[in-house]
């Protein structure tokens, strides 16, 4: 079977499913997780539409699909939920969360599922942004800043939300083959090769007008903590302190925010706009 070799969130992967959207991997790098594809017995730490995955020790994910699971699916899940949890077991924090590069680091955007964290993203990638990762963002806490590694290079997008950006549907595949919804994957084209410091986070809220509050203390770890990618399963794989204590960290070393605007695509440009000034006024303070 043949074998594919990429490079996500910081890990070079060695797989036996396709993974035909990521970074190749360097020639020689030492495979950090390994990707197999076959039935298994025990528990899965995800299971979704049928697909169960083994997430083994960060460092080995085995994937039991029935047999004629488009790969599209089975991909969307392995590098979503699957890698969420891969992420936990290696000490990662894993955001449910955009990133883009703002000079040269890098800053975040949290929100619940439906929030409209891909669109922003995708139209400050429109000017000019590179995209570090849609969805789902790795945090490496070791160093002395924050890091915030490469995701999958592509936007998830409403229809909507595809043809108010000025994009066409030409060429591109629904996120999830069956799936009633109108959401279309999205390559994103120059996405940033290596992990950035993280200097800001933004947690996206509902409100009349767009404004921009620092969340401090106690709200900044709760938010965090509520945007954890799959933090509903740090509990079961018994990481709660220490990812109790990241969080923490993280809050300490990267100032949170909240961005609240109305959901309105008219209102985009105006939002785009607003959170770029603030980043860079944001990254000049902290010498970035």
């Amino acid at each position: 079977m043949a074998v594919t070799r990429a490079r996500l969130f910081g890990l070079t992967l060695e797989s036996q499913l396709p993974l035909p959207a990521l970074q190749p991997a360097e020639e020689g790098a030492t495979t950090d997780v390994r990707i197999t594809c076959r039935a298994f017995n025990g528990d899965a730490q995800v299971e979704a539409e049928g697909i169960r995955f083994a997430v083994r020790d960060g460092r080995e994910i085995l994937i039991d699909a029935p047999s004629g699971t488009p790969e599209r699916n089975i991909r969307l899940f392995l590098l979503g939920s699957a890698m969420g949890v891969l992420l936990h077991q290696r000490g990662l924090l894993p955001l449910h969360a955009n990133a883009v590069a703002v000079g040269g680091s890098a800053i975040a955007v949290a929100g619940a599922q439906g929030a409209g964290k891909s669109t922003l993203a995708a139209w400050l990638h429109r000017h000019g942004h590179s995209l570090l990762g849609d969805d789902v963002v790795a945090i490496d806490m070791e160093g002395e800043l924050p890091f915030a590694y490469p995701g999958v290079p592509r936007f998830r997008l409403w229809r909507e939300a595809i043809e108010h950006l000025g994009l066409h549907r030409d060429g591109l595949e629904r996120s999830y083959v069956g799936e009633a919804l109108d959401k279309w994957d999205v390559p994103a084209d120059g996405q940033a090769q290596d992990g950035l410091p993280l200097r800001a986070i933004y947690v996206l809220e509902d409100g009349p007008d767009t404004a921009i509050q620092p969340l401090g203390g106690g709200a900044a770890v709760e938010a965090l903590f509520a945007h954890t990618y799959r933090g509903g399963q740090v509990a079961a794989l018994g990481l709660s302190r220490p990812h109790w204590e990241k969080v923490m960290a993280l809050a300490r070393a990267v100032p949170v925010f909240c961005l609240a605007r109305p959901r309105d695509l008219i209102r985009l440009p105006a939002l785009g706009s607003a959170l770029l000034d603030h980043a860079r006024i944001q990254a000049a303070r902290t010498g970035a």
